[in-house]
């Protein structure tokens, strides 16, 4: 079976974010953020974030699970895989633990593979798709497949991404199907670039902001021109929550107009890690069947991935 042969989409999707609501100003009094810094989140789109207070990631995860299991009308006994992404080094069980058995076992997952795909940081969710695109292809009696992403930020201070985001806490969940009837995957594209290797230790990330950028730009059009049409026709951007200001640039910049980014939830919910693309995509209720739109999402360190579906 080759690729073309191959379809599979989003069936479903489901969120739980924490109860706890804070806001940029109150987060920068606490922590000892300059006027100034506060000022550029801001202006960034970051008004608030949730804030998972102690709350485990399992736990988190879990929920959203179960919320996609209620909607989807699936039973657990059907689902083939589970594939669970993060981008903090703590949303993890310790050794010789596994959060994706804990999670299979607490969904009732009893018949599903379970593994972890990370390192691609906040663009784990989206590159995991190459996997399982790949999966679909080489097992053809694989049908379901659940990915989740999960995290929490423990230390406040540490939430800050400078100038363009500010880390929240919560979860996703997305039931990828086989023979899809809606969100099908047309194409996937995805970039390791190697600069920042350092990530958010070297203190460079403000500077090289731009390249996200730049990088999204062309993964938009290498993964429309691979469909065959110009970035121009996409009814709709679904991005992650870092520097709304950059994207619409980067929306100009292709020629596709502003209004066509869903940037409801950066100013409600923050930058939800690997999150993301799939809470944009629960909450994006006006896209028009059998239309391309696009999900994106990059990760410190240069890693970015864009995938283009047909409503």
């Amino acid at each position: 079976m080759s690729c073309h042969d191959c379809v599979f989409g989003i069936t479903h999707t489901a969120c739980y974010l924490p109860e706890r609501i804070d806001d940029v100003h109150s987060w920068g009094r606490r922590t000892g953020q300059s006027a100034a810094s506060v000022e550029r989140l801001r202006r960034a789109g970051v008004q608030r974030y949730r804030d998972a207070a102690g709350e485990p990631v399992a736990s988190m995860a879990t929920k959203a699970i179960d919320a996609l299991m209620r909607a989807s009308g699936v039973a657990p006994d059907t689902v083939d895989c589970l594939v669970y992404t993060h981008t903090l080094q703590g949303s993890i069980a310790p050794p010789p633990m596994s959060l994706p058995r804990m999670l299979c076992n607490a969904s009732g997952f009893a018949r599903a593979g379970a593994f972890s795909f990370a390192q691609q940081h906040c663009a784990s969710a989206l590159g995991a798709l190459r996997i399982i695109r790949a999966m679909f292809i080489a097992r053809p009696r694989l049908t379901r497949v659940v990915l989740v992403g999960a995290d929490a930020m423990p230390l406040a201070s540490e939430r800050l991404m400078e100038g363009i985001g500010l880390i929240g806490d919560g979860a996703c969940a997305a039931l990828i199907e086989r023979d899809a009837s809606i969100n099908r995957f047309i194409a996937l594209r995805t970039c390791a670039s190697g600069y920042a290797w350092r990530g958010a230790l070297s203190g460079e990330e403000t500077r090289l902001a731009g390249r996200y950028f730049l990088t999204a730009r062309q993964l938009i059009q290498e993964v429309t021109h691979a469909a065959g049409f110009e970035p121009c026709v996409l009814q709709c951007i679904v991005p992650h929550h870092l520097d709304l200001p950059g994207w619409y640039r980067v929306l100009s910049s292709l020629g596709i107009p502003s209004e066509r980014l869903f940037s409801e939830n950066f100013s409600r919910i923050a930058h939800v890690t690997v999150s993301d693309p799939i809470i944009n995509l629960s909450d994006c209720t006006t896209l028009t069947p059998n239309e391309p739109f696009l999900l994106f999402a990059s990760g410190v360190g240069g890693f970015s991935a864009a995938a283009l579906l047909r409503r």
